[in-house]
């Protein structure tokens, strides 16, 4: 009993075990306090940091769907006139043959491709035809209007569907035959069912945002924008008549119902338009709901509805706090073992070293440590003692072995520069093999696609490499003869596109140095731009010219490429945002060169890039 009474009595320890004892009971309350303090915030950021990750998604999730729905409305738009004018030329070849009688035109209309998918009507004095596909809207055409294609709004009355459809229109008159053609949207645009199907395959990575999370529901629905926005009634509905008539749950969610519970129709539009989590019951839980309104059309409104269980989240956030806790007390006990097996030994050593060296700092060289020792403090204070011994009595012998060691070092900086002429050779013949390596795989691709992917990479690489083989050329390996390096790339380029040699090529380019870091992104941008004017820009044209231009005013590069081509086929800003090739010349310009990129048609495409010329500092 008195030894165990011993071992708490603290006046028997000494200074060292009393510091570390005490330090230890003082951290460790310490830690209990505050865990006591701190859980409740810390479960309060996390469900915070969970919530805006949610809503970070799903605004990720909106920002593609709008940019789908652009995509769906340019191809629509796009085939739609391709149709029209598919449509309009075949009536007007008919038109132009001779004989032409009424079992021609009936012929016609029964073989033609596209015609085929609309319904028709031909009326004369002795004939009077009507083919009906679907639904005969007829009586919204203007059948005085000849020659020129009319759009009208067709309201169809479903349930499922809130909105007016269009009907396109085309009058035209063979003879004394009046042709008439309804054609919906559908018709005249086959390939938009595809290609929504392919984009919507895109959508089905954000549906869980949170794999972790088990009892999630996520609903993509459209929502009637007739409703009243003010309806205090609940939202949800069983009855699927009723439910019909509010909205209507596409097929990638994972429900077939809404997951909105007690909320009223006039909570839900006003949940929309913050974009924040509304907190209610549904079965009765807690929930945390989103509704984010995915579609800009006001009539044809599409929403995501993504909900979640709290107490879920709650305890996901509790277990990570959990699994924690261990991970702390485990890594302050190894701490504190290992500052008791340590601090009692070298107190007084690292006492005594302080003390010298504050004397030493005054002015008495001759003092010394005098502290021995097997372990690391006693080799401290041995090489301490040295040090002031070779301080005081060899200031001679110093400064020669400081005349060596810069000599040294001179030497070591030669073959460092050596060392990195080799790297860059090395660097130089790596990427060879893989331009190699990437040529052997393209002779084994059919997929044309596959092939364009592999040409494009090992032209990149190309302009990398030559500029590799430059340095390694170079006397000066912070210097690349860019003239030289220049007319090497395009007539690289020029020998894979312009086999026959028809396209003239002008090149002045100032005789200037760069290093590396300005040559690699011009680099980038000149192969991008050269490959696109042999790629696309020359397609149908004569007498085909490229002018390159590279001007240096003090600490500005100027690069200018023109061809006599087509040019592009829409304006640069949204041409740079689509193809990848403008898109990273952009991003090159903006972050590297910190430049500007122009583009302007003078019979012909014409880039202007203005960038600035990198230092070593």
């Amino acid at each position: 009993m008195k030894r165990i009474l011993k071992l708490f009595s603290i006046n028997q320890y000494s200074f060292s075990t009393k510091v570390i004892l005490s330090f230890l009971i003082f951290l460790l309350v310490f830690m209990l306090i505050r865990t006591f303090l701190s859980v409740p915030k810390i479960e309060k950021r996390a469900l915070d940091n969970e919530i805006e990750y949610i809503t970070k998604s799903l605004m990720l999730l909106q920002e593609k769907i709008k940019i789908i729905g652009k995509s769906l409305k340019m191809q629509r738009e796009l085939e739609i006139e391709l149709s029209k004018t598919k449509i309009e030329n075949e009536i007007k070849e008919l038109a132009l043959q001779k004989n032409i009688s009424s079992d021609k035109v009936i012929n016609f209309f029964k073989n033609s491709e596209f015609l085929k998918r609309c319904s028709y009507k031909l009326s004369s004095n002795d004939l009077n035809i009507k083919e009906i596909k679907k639904d005969d809207f007829f009586s919204f055409n203007n059948n005085k209007l000849l020659n020129k294609w009319q759009k009208k709004e067709v309201y169809i009355n479903s349930l499922k569907d809130y909105r007016v459809k269009p009907y396109y229109f085309f009058n035209y008159k063979i003879k004394n035959i009046l042709l008439s053609i309804a054609c919906s949207t559908r018709d005249l645009n086959p390939g938009h069912m595809p290609f929504e199907i392919s984009l919507k395959e895109h959508i089905h990575v954000d549906l869980i945002i949170d794999s972790e999370l088990s009892n999630t529901k996520t609903t993509f629905v459209w929502i009637n924008p007739n409703l009243d926005k003010n309806d205090n009634s609940i939202f949800y509905e069983e009855d699927k008549e009723k439910r019909k008539e509010k909205y209507n749950v596409s097929m990638l969610s994972n429900i077939r119902n809404i997951s909105t519970g007690n909320l009223t129709t006039k909570e839900v539009f006003e949940v929309s338009k913050s974009n924040k989590p509304i907190s209610h019951k549904l079965n009765l839980k807690d929930v945390l709901t989103w509704i984010i309104n995915l579609s800009g059309n006001p009539k044809r409104p599409f929403f995501i509805i993504y909900t979640i269980d709290k107490q879920e989240i709650e305890k996901k956030n509790k277990a990570k706090l959990l699994f924690l806790l261990p991970e702390s007390l485990i890594a302050i006990g190894i701490s504190f073992i290992l500052l008791i097996l340590l601090f009692r030994r070298i107190l007084k050593n690292i006492d005594t070293l302080t003390k010298t060296a504050l004397l030493v700092n005054q002015g008495k060289k001759n003092i010394r440590s005098s502290v021995r020792g097997d372990d690391d403090i006693g080799v401290l204070g041995k090489s301490f003692d040295s040090m002031l011994d070779f301080f005081e009595n060899s200031i001679e012998t110093l400064d020669k072995k400081v005349e060596e060691k810069t000599k040294e070092i001179s030497k070591s900086l030669e073959e460092k520069e050596i060392l990195l002429k080799e790297i860059h050779h090395r660097v130089k013949n790596n990427l060879a093999l893989t331009i190699s390596l990437i040529e052997l795989q393209e002779e084994d691709v059919d997929d044309k696609r596959v092939k364009k992917v592999l040409v494009d990479i090992k032209e990149r690489i190309y302009t990398m490499e030559l500029l590799h083989r430059k340095l390694y050329e170079s006397t000066n390996l912070n210097d690349i003869p860019f003239r030289k390096y220049v007319i090497d790339l395009v007539k690289t380029i020029s020998r894979s596109y312009d086999i026959e040699n028809r396209v003239l090529i002008d090149i002045k380019v100032d005789d200037i140095d760069l290093n590396i870091e300005t040559a690699m992104p011009y680099g980038i941008i000149l192969n991008e731009l050269v490959t696109n004017a042999f790629k696309y820009g020359f397609k149908g044209q004569e007498n085909e010219k490229l002018k390159i231009r590279l001007t240096k005013e003090e600490n500005i590069l100027n690069l200018v490429v023109k061809d006599n081509g087509k040019g592009l086929d829409k304006e640069f800003s949204q041409v740079s945002e689509t193809t990848l090739g403008l898109k990273l010349i952009n991003t090159i310009v903006s972050h590297q060169l910190f430049g500007t990129v122009s583009y302007q048609y003078k019979n012909g495409a014409e880039f202007i890039i203005t960038g600035k010329i990198k230092k070593y500092n």
